[in-house]
């Protein structure tokens, strides 16, 4: 009565890092209608503030000793860090000696690869909480620079309430999480976060496209051989029906039923002495498979099975010389006593063999999906510290819902709304530029990418060095250092977006350059069909800082290094890009190539992306997907978190 394979790991692996919800938050304009920490005198630190920044170094130095001592590096880095000092200053609480700490930092956030690691980065912020508030309790400047704070604090919330920029918040993530160490100041901090940490990713799927990797009609013919109340009996039998995905709405995780509605006709004969009894039965079977999605693991539960079974004697054949008639009212009489009983036999029967049937052909893909979404999602971005500080999964009737916001204690998100999606988008993603910024300075902040070391990443995930990062035959090795701060910015404008890469020192081959400044600017149009990104002017290099046709010139050095790079980034930031239909990974291509069908930047840092449903009648297939572009670059990375088909 059931298919022979059901896609259920297709639509578990789809929506795993999908979810709903809205945060109240405070409103930048009000904040900055009045001074910020009015009634927040500076507090002095006290000495079991100092001690509870102490024990929180101890705690998470507890990760990182446990990746050294598995690490064939860990005895070298051990003694990179000093880790003897370091533990000694964790230990030592309210008599934590400033200058050390202060070095130990240094050496925590010198941009050494590997240090960019979770485990590192962890020690290395609880290292400077504790240097902060070690400080707060025995600078005698303390209650000046909280001042200090304040009004910068105070400046940045007033320009970027009447900008409406993220860059004008720049300042506020590092000054909030400053004041936050040294325990100061709590309701401003608090309202000032509420106000610039909301939710900075929205992603909605529609319950039609999941639905077209998973719904599917059943059509199986089958031979009855049984035993019924003694009885022997055989016959042909024939379930049609259809599984198909339900959204279930629920606000605090995704429910998805999987359900089953299938009708089974059976044409069946059983004899017993000199009687045959045809029978034609009609038997009605329901199963639903419930499973659940939050942000921490999938669950389902047991399949429920519902059956009732109606049947009909279409003949009494009796095989005797004498009194056939009497035989076959006799028989008659007693088919009519024991159809109730056999037909509650055989709903008992059709739920039992449904309900096995379906909880084996989706234990194993729900078994794997879970798996995966621990191993493939959750652990990859835990170890990376990509994984958001806020991610709720819901569902309505029609939509699944994501909301997730990514912000450490020293950057921001969201300060506005997102924008309205076009509702009849099947797939639309909206990400604020702070969740690109943030993460991409947890990755990449003052780390050294080599040109090896890109090529080795790919090679290992079996992918192609794309041609804007092959080299030419006259062109050495390469390597970037990437900034501390904003590495790789995302600029988000009205109409426009603008990415920036920053170095801070260069290679080529054995030559080595300071740092220097890439952006290029594109403006969002439309193409025919669909959505195009037109540079605006040249790709812009140069130094930190400079300002073009300001009068400074730039050294042969530097004249030099932007030739380089000018040449590999003029391959990077093409001219015009196509943004191309989206292809959809497993049984869901064939709802693909999704055409996109809006791109929408604004100037407070918001992207929205919806893709419609394919129209079968246009061909999209040829070249879809083809070219890497800010809003494919940034839909595959969201569909390879979502689908996890890597």
């Amino acid at each position: 009565m059931m298919p022979r394979t059901f896609p259920v790991s297709l639509f578990l692996a789809s929506v795993v890092v999908l979810a709903a919800g809205r945060l109240p938050a405070a409103d930048l304009a009000s904040l900055a209608a009045k001074p910020l920490g009015e009634g927040e005198a500076f507090r002095p630190v006290a000495e079991s503030q100092v001690s509870a920044a102490a024990a929180k170094v101890r705690e998470a130095m507890g990760p990182l000793d446990r990746l050294l001592s598995r690490s064939a590096s860990g005895a070298d880095w051990r003694n990179y860090l000093d880790w003897k000092a370091l533990t000694h200053q964790a230990a030592s609480g309210g008599n934590a000696d400033t200058a050390t700490l202060r070095r130990l930092f240094e050496k925590l956030d010198a941009g050494e690869n590997g240090l960019e690691m979770p485990q590192f980065a962890a020690v290395r912020r609880a290292v400077a909480s504790y240097l902060e508030v070690a400080e707060s309790a025995t600078s005698p400047q303390a209650a000046e620079l909280y001042q200090q704070r304040l009004e910068k604090l105070s400046a940045a919330v007033a320009a970027g309430a009447a900008s409406g920029t993220p860059e004008s918040l720049d300042p506020v993530g590092p000054l909030l999480a400053r004041l936050a160490d040294s325990g100061q100041a709590p309701a401003t901090v608090s309202q000032v976060r509420d106000a610039v940490s909301r939710p900075n990713l929205f992603l909605e799927v529609d319950e039609t496209l999941l639905a077209s990797g998973v719904n599917r009609a059943i059509d199986e013919a089958t031979t009855i051989n049984d035993v019924v109340l003694g009885t022997r009996v055989r016959g042909t039998g024939h379930t049609s029906g259809l599984v198909w995905l339900d959204f279930v709405p629920s606000s605090d995780r995704a429910v998805v039923d999987l359900s089953l509605d299938a009708t089974n006709i059976s044409e069946t004969m059983g004899g017993k002495g000199p009687v045959t009894v045809c029978t034609l039965g009609t038997t009605k079977v329901d199963a639903r498979k419930r499973i659940t999605i939050d942000d921490q693991r999938i669950v389902a539960q047991p399949v429920e099975a519902s059956a009732s079974t109606d049947t009909q004697t279409t003949g009494i054949g009796v095989k005797s010389k004498f009194a056939k008639q009497f035989i076959r009212r006799m028989a008659s009489k007693k088919v009519s006593q024991m159809k109730p009983k056999a037909e509650a036999i055989a709903e008992t029967r059709a739920r039992a063999k449904v309900r096995e049937q379906f909880e084996s052909q989706t234990a194993g893909p729900i078994a794997k999906a879970s798996r995966d979404y621990q191993t493939r999602f959750r652990k990859p971005l835990i170890e990376r510290g990509w994984y958001p500080e806020l991610m709720r999964i819901g569902t309505t009737d029609s939509r699944l819902h994501v909301t997730a916001r990514k912000s450490l204690a020293d950057q921001i998100a969201a300060f506005t709304d997102p924008p309205v999606v076009d509702p009849d988008a099947v797939l639309s993603a909206r990400v604020h530029e702070s969740m690109v910024n943030n993460s991409a300075e947890i990755t990449l902040g003052g780390r050294t990418i080599t040109q090896q070391f890109v090529e080795e990443q790919l090679k290992k995930n079996n992918m192609k060095v794309p041609a804007e990062l092959e080299n030419d035959a006259d062109q050495p090795p390469w390597s970037i250092t990437f900034a501390k701060r904003r590495p790789v910015e995302l600029d988000v404008d009205d109409g426009r977006v603008k990415l920036t890469v920053r170095g801070t020192h260069y290679t080529s081959g054995d030559r080595e350059f300071d740092g220097m400044n890439i952006w290029a600017t594109y403006r969002i149009e439309p193409g025919t069909p669909g959505i195009r990104l037109v540079r605006d002017g040249d790709v812009q290099i140069y130094p930190p800082g400079f300002v073009p046709g300001g009068g400074e010139k730039l050294s042969m050095s530097q004249t030099s290094l932007r030739r380089i790079l000018q040449k590999r980034f003029n391959k990077v930031f093409k001219d015009v890009v196509d943004v191309e239909p989206l292809k959809l990974p497993g049984e869901l291509e064939k709802a693909g190539p999704l055409p996109i069908e809006q791109l929408d930047a604004r100037h407070d840092g918001w992207l929205a992306a919806g893709w419609r449903k394919r129209d079968p009648a246009v061909d999209t297939t040829a070249d879809a997907a083809s070219e890497p572009t800010l809003a494919s670059i940034a839909a595959s990375a969201i569909l390879e978190a979502a689908f996890l088909q890597r």
